[in-house]
């Protein structure tokens, strides 16, 4: 949108209608405390051509993931993207900020998230699926609302190694709710306490959180979990990678209830951290108690296929005291291009990025492995990334960047007991070069 400056003419006017004599009136409202003393340093005006060239130099002092050999994951993952995708996604049609209310109005949106509902549940193995939330975090915290009013209980059991953001949000959301939020500890292997899990879970929980594979990206043994949560009349919530579950056994298979996570791994670019979307999906005998919306296939008066809202369980379409959440974006761009990508990729296509993924981090664990100077907490039951330990790492991942390499997410700050760990990932883009290149560089900057 091109910026149109206001001339004095029409300043002066719209003070008038306000009844006010000058701008300052118009914040008067403002403690003089929170007013700015002096203007902004920001020089004089520029013409729009200057204004393109000093928004063109600061945009260059960004970095982009593509200048670095980058090893970055915790969340956010570098996949590649098939070239096609951003063609179909610019699709008038898609690229919109219209809402699918009416469905007469938007069949086409409609049936990608129909498409895209339909590919959740081939993945995660469950019944049915929203029209996706937010984002992972948001996602799981629903999650859990939802075992909550199922189960109309709220001590909620929660694994101590998820991602830290996705427990942070998680308390943000129960933050005015008259609930406990108990956490399940990993044990030596980086792995659920399942014995400790046994002896906490009762009839008085809503539900068990599990994330597999888990923050240090370890695979859980989900199944065990659901096993002794099945005891008591808890659910089972799984916060997932989605693209892990084209070469692991489906969560619905494992006897999970609810399974949630980000979708950014589906043709999702990296975007300084986001947009993404979330996904939730659950069994069909929950399917009332699922945020947001839900599309559904039937037909029209003519027998057509058509496409339509099938469930908005918001305040905006029901009444509030019926409302599961008000929770409102379904993300439908991001929501689309993950149903393209999965199109794109087929179930073959998945499986070798999945497998690339996990083949790349399996040959980087046994590289850096062989550093003098590098530890292992644990062993290689991981999907795409795993934690390494080393002294003063804040500082070996400064050295490293210096050499255009990003060696990892340190988790120090988010875990104690490892404060001396760097996160490291690796994707299907990954080549035995890039590898090398880090191990070799490691090697230097630790002993010269």
């Amino acid at each position: 949108m091109p910026y149109i400056l206001n001339t004095e003419k029409d300043v002066k006017e719209m003070l008038g209608c306000l009844g006010i004599s000058s701008v300052e009136d118009l914040f008067s409202h403002i403690p003089s405390s929170l007013k700015l003393k002096e203007p902004l340093g920001i020089g004089p005006g520029l013409s729009e051509l200057g204004l393109k060239r000093e928004l063109k130099v600061l945009a260059e002092k960004n970095k982009t993931i593509d200048k670095f050999n980058s090893f970055l994951g915790a969340g956010c993952y570098d996949h590649y993207i098939p070239a096609g995708l951003k063609y179909l996604l610019s699709n008038s049609k898609f690229v919109t900020a219209y809402t699918p209310y009416q469905a007469e109005c938007s069949q086409g949106i409609l049936q990608a998230i129909y498409e895209y509902q339909s590919y959740i549940c081939l993945l995660t193995g469950m019944e049915v699926s929203n029209a996706s939330l937010l984002d992972g975090a948001s996602a799981f915290a629903e999650a859990v609302l939802m075992s909550m009013r199922i189960s109309k209980k709220s001590r909620v059991l929660v694994s101590a190694s998820i991602n830290p953001q996705y427990r942070k949000t998680l308390e943000t959301y129960l933050s005015g709710l008259d609930c406990s939020v108990e956490l399940i500890p990993f044990d030596k292997d980086g792995l659920i306490d399942l014995a400790f899990l046994s002896r906490s879970v009762d009839d008085g929980a809503c539900c068990f959180a599990l994330q597999s594979p888990n923050y240090f990206g370890l695979v859980e043994d989900a199944a065990e979990s659901t096993r002794i949560i099945k005891k008591s009349s808890a659910l089972s919530v799984m916060i997932t990678n989605p693209l892990s579950l084209a070469i692991f056994k489906e969560p619905g298979l494992l006897g999970m209830d609810i399974v949630c996570g980000d979708g950014q791994p589906l043709g999702g670019g990296l975007r300084f951290g986001g947009p993404s979307f979330g996904f939730l999906a659950s069994r069909e005998a929950y399917l009332r108690q699922l945020p947001g919306r839900i599309v559904g296939r039937t037909v029209d008066k003519d027998n057509n296929p058509a496409f339509c809202l099938t469930l908005a369980t918001r305040e905006q379409h029901i009444k509030r005291e019926k409302a599961t959440s008000n929770i409102c974006s379904n993300q439908s761009l991001n929501v689309i291009a993950a149903t393209i990508y999965l199109a794109f990729m087929g179930e073959a296509g998945l499986k070798d990025a999945a497998g690339y993924s996990f083949s790349n981090a399996q040959y980087l664990y046994k590289r850096i492995k062989e550093v003098r100077g590098v530890n292992m907490p644990y062993g290689q039951g991981f999907f795409n990334e795993f934690i390494w330990e080393v002294k003063d790492p804040e500082a070996v991942l400064n050295k490293l960047y210096q050499k255009n390499i990003i060696a990892g997410h340190y988790i120090g700050n988010e875990f104690e007991e490892h404060k001396n760990c760097i996160l490291s990932c690796c994707t299907e883009k990954k080549t035995k070069k890039d590898i090398d290149d880090l191990v070799n560089t490691l090697a230097e900057v630790l002993h010269g």
